[in-house]
């Protein structure tokens, strides 16, 4: 899960130090793997990565983007669902994905909010944290499973740039088919 959480944020980081202009200029991205179609406020970068998460070998798919300090990210999976029958599947589904969050959340020292914001985005969390710098750093996710997708969906970053028009711009545009 370690392994998990520094490839995510080295691709987060990445984004962070790569990002060429604080203008958003959303685009669609369809993935080729995930039936999902959503939009980034410039090209994102795409990573894959074997990793190791909750006793599961895993091919994690990376899509992120990184404009004015806030990184938009989506990371999906799937199990082999070849050795469980499907309660044992769900189970191992909502392991990995509470481990996915989890993870997140340690990685900037914070716990879920038990009330969202006024202006965060239906069904998601939201968490206030501090990056290595000292600034206040906000994580909204959404932590979800689609047929046999894992899928995380986070904008993370310099708190003071986050806005309800932006948060909603980006979990509004995720479709899944």
């Amino acid at each position: 899960m370690k392994q998990f959480i520094s490839h995510l944020c080295c691709l987060l980081l990445i984004s962070v130090v790569t990002g060429c202009s604080p203008k958003y200029d959303w685009r669609e991205f369809r993935s080729q793997e995930l039936p999902l179609i959503a939009v980034f406020p410039t090209k994102p970068a795409t990573h894959t990565r074997d990793i190791s998460l909750n006793q599961e070998s895993l091919k994690l798919h990376m899509i992120a983007a990184d404009v004015n300090q806030i990184s938009f990210a989506i990371a999906y999976t799937k199990l082999d669902e070849s050795n469980s029958d499907l309660m044992g599947l769900k189970q191992r589904q909502q392991r990995v994905l509470d481990s996915m969050q989890e993870g997140m959340l340690k990685n900037i020292q914070a716990q879920v909010l038990a009330v969202p914001p006024v202006g965060a985005p239906k069904n998601t969390i939201t968490a206030f944290g501090q990056g290595k710098n000292g600034h206040k750093i906000q994580l909204v996710g959404r932590f979800t499973q689609h047929g046999p997708w894992l899928i995380q969906i986070v904008m993370i970053g310099d708190a003071k740039q986050f806005t309800p028009e932006i948060m909603d711009m980006f979990f509004a545009s995720i479709k899944l088919s």
